[in-house]
């Protein structure tokens, strides 16, 4: 079962669109236009409020994984109480909605894998057998066919390959 589609960053806001990167690894654009048309033509008042751009920059993403506006609540009533929540939009709608931009790069570890396999001048077979592992993983792997945990690729690199593993986290601009 695929996952649904939640927002996990925002990128950007500026005067009603907002780029966001969700959880399909996926960078969007969510035009408001659309929304405010919508919400005018429904006269929903209340969530044509986001039009305030002094509202609508205060955007976060919530606990949810969707987009939130906590210096604008929504009014609920929860047994006979009336109860205070910060304006939140369904993330369904919003992906709906929302214009492709571009997938976050993977990271080709089968083909660096496969490369320094092939420059150490070594068989799958040797490396997995080196690793504790099998010639059809390191394969699979190689191919794109089977995701890694680190620890697991850190294994192969270090027993099958005898190199040395190196990981670095840097900061980046989407």
């Amino acid at each position: 079962m695929n996952k649904l589609p939640r927002i996990t960053k925002i990128v950007s806001v500026e005067p009603y669109k907002i780029t966001v990167v969700w959880t399909t690894a996926e960078i969007r654009v969510i035009d408001f236009e659309p929304f405010f048309q919508q919400w005018n033509k429904n006269a929903n008042a209340h969530l044509l409020a986001l039009k305030d751009w002094e509202v609508f920059k205060h955007v976060a993403v919530s606990e949810s994984k969707t987009l939130e506006w906590s210096n604008h609540a929504s009014v609920l009533n929860f047994r006979n109480k009336r109860i205070e929540v910060p304006t939140s939009l369904d993330p369904d709608v919003l992906y709906e909605q929302s214009l492709f931009i571009k997938n976050i790069d993977t990271i080709p570890v089968g083909v660096m894998l496969k490369e320094a396999r092939e420059k150490a001048g070594l068989s799958q077979a040797e490396v997995a057998l080196s690793a504790g592992t099998t010639r059809n993983y390191i394969s699979r792997i190689e191919n794109g066919k089977s995701d890694i945990q680190l620890e697991t690729l850190h294994k192969i690199v270090a027993l099958g390959l005898g190199k040395e593993l190196k990981v670095e986290v840097v900061d980046s601009n989407l």
